[in-house]
């Protein structure tokens, strides 16, 4: 169903970026998050068409809120408006990330922190080990 009014892909980027940068969480969080944006606060969506689209992506394999995120983006902006949904809505996630993947990365961990991982190339080996006897 094509959206009934397209939104600026600006207003769909600053929102979907906004759900995304303190949709912290998880799904539940970020349902509530679309649900008041989409069909209370902004009303782009009706309410049933919003419970219909949740019991859809929970149906699918994978991340459901991101599904419904997409699906609420696509609405209120078209297909350009779920593509620019869809990278607002994930993005702030995946560089807060990679930001503590760096950070974890960038020097040795501490002894205590390295300590309980020395012996897992041995456990590896005798699980590997075990699983071929069977």
């Amino acid at each position: 169903m094509p959206p009934r009014r397209a939104e600026p892909l600006r207003t769909v980027a600053r929102e979907w970026w906004r759900l995304g940068a303190i949709g912290f969480g998880g799904p539940p969080t970020h349902i509530l998050l679309l649900r008041q944006l989409c069909v209370e606060r902004r009303g782009w969506i009706p309410a049933e068409e919003f419970e219909d689209a949740i019991a859809a992506c929970n149906l699918l394999p994978g991340p459901s809120s991101t599904q419904l995120a997409i699906f609420c983006a696509g609405r209120v902006g078209g297909w350009p408006g779920a593509l620019v949904g869809g990278a607002g809505f994930i993005i702030p996630g995946l560089v807060v990330i990679i930001a503590l993947a760096a950070l974890f990365l960038s020097s040795s961990p501490p002894g205590s922190r390295r300590a309980p991982w020395s012996g897992r190339s041995s456990c590896s080996r005798s699980w590997a080990a075990a699983a071929s006897r069977c």
